[in-house]
């Protein structure tokens, strides 16, 4: 238990720092002055500060997401909680999608917009042959990200729900209809 208390103890100094400074300016020193703990601590729970940063997302994004947000008609759920996270850590969102770690912050959304889409997949056709499923979520969980990305380039002026209507707009039926049509051939992701 000891544990996890410092390594959240870790992500709040991590979220305090970067309330106001740039994610490439922290270092370790000032992380552990923030968190009142010594640099052995530190490297005792993590490599360094981008493993920290991504164990931060992980835990605040990702298991945040419970399975009643990955139902087929729940989805946009699971969307809005991912929105109003990025909206309530806007700093931390802002900073690291301006920084180095950039792509921590992406892979972490893939993470969470492809089990989504996955859950999505399976509530449509739950036997869906899994190179097809797989592309389905893939290019589906990417334009979800890329929507965020956009939204984040433009410092989250749009409105949530305008992000999540869009999605909508995109999504309703394409899942089933990319299934339909992926069916159609019956060699879909076999290599040639």
């Amino acid at each position: 238990m000891k544990t996890q208390t410092t390594k959240w103890k870790l992500a709040a100094a991590l979220k305090a720092l970067m309330a106001t400074t740039p994610f490439n300016k922290i270092t370790i020193e000032l992380l552990t002055q923030q968190a009142h703990v010594t640099r052995n601590t530190f490297y005792y729970h993590f490599e360094d500060l981008f493993a920290l940063l991504e164990w931060t997302f992980q835990r605040e994004i990702v298991d945040q997401l419970s399975e009643h947000y990955l139902r087929v008609n729940r989805w946009q759920d699971g969307y809005r909680l991912i929105l109003t996270y990025i909206a309530d850590n806007r700093e931390l969102c802002l900073k690291t999608f301006h920084s180095l770690a950039r792509d921590i912050l992406e892979n972490t959304l893939y993470d969470v917009a492809s089990k989504m889409v996955n859950a999505v997949v399976l509530d449509v056709d739950a036997h869906v042959q899994p190179t097809l499923r797989d592309a389905i979520v893939n290019f589906f969980g990417w334009a979800l990200v890329m929507q965020l990305v956009q939204w984040l380039a433009n410092g989250l002026a749009e409105p949530q729900e305008a992000v999540v209507k869009r999605a909508e707009l995109v999504l309703d039926g394409s899942v089933a209809n990319a299934i339909q049509n992926g069916q159609k051939f019956t060699d879909f992701g076999q290599m040639n």
